[in-house]
């Protein structure tokens, strides 16, 4: 289902050129203005921006979307830390992986408030909001702006574009995390071969 952005009422701040939504993203802030606060805590988003009135719900489930920037976050750095980890530090595969591990149950929780930050600012930035006439905002505040079938193909059409764009960042992501796996299991096995190498030479 294609993501409808909520209408702009008149007199509202323009919204603000890529990449300026990712930046107040990454500043939890409005995508829009990049001044109102988009959290009450950590886990607890506010409905509305509080300085240009930017309605920050979505249809249901459009948040779960953010399991996948956090997923995507979680598996780069704990990948590259397990690379440093082994590569630089020279720790054994064992206890760079259980390291890893820790990181990987901690960190989501973290950056829990970015991920979700920064899908409302793609959402923003992909589906552009409506503008809404004076006239018609003062004939009826509360009614629903009519679109064309135009505007919904353009929703649609970008939707689509983001989903395959996602859909390539996890392949991606998938991709990096089996060659982690395959290092990870390389290395164990060099590292039991010369083990079992030094056991057998003669003292």
């Amino acid at each position: 289902m294609a993501t409808i952005p909520p209408p702009l009422p008149p007199g509202s701040p323009p919204r603000m050129p890529f990449p300026a939504p990712l930046l107040s993203a990454l500043r939890l802030r409005c995508p829009r203005c990049g001044r109102g606060r988009l959290f009450s805590g950590w886990f607890r988003m506010h409905s509305r921006c509080g300085t240009c009135g930017l309605d920050f719900r979505r249809e249901p489930g459009f948040y779960l979307g953010s399991i996948y920037l956090n997923y995507a976050a979680t598996a780069l750095s704990t990948g590259a830390l397990f690379g440093v980890l082994v590569l630089a530090l020279e720790w054994s595969p064992e206890r760079a992986l259980a390291t890893c591990l820790a990181v990987a149950v901690i960190l989501p929780l973290l950056l829990f408030r970015w991920a979700r930050s920064c899908l409302l600012a793609i959402d923003s930035t992909v589906n552009a909001e409506t503008p809404v006439s004076g006239s018609a905002a003062a004939s009826d505040p509360n009614s629903t702006p009519t679109l064309s079938a135009a505007q919904l193909s353009s929703f649609r059409t970008n939707d689509a574009q983001a989903g395959c764009a996602m859909g390539i960042a996890l392949t991606l992501i998938l991709l990096f995390g089996l060659t982690m796996a395959a290092a990870t299991l390389w290395f164990a096995i060099g590292t039991g071969d010369a083990d079992d190498q030094g056991q057998l030479e003669p003292e």
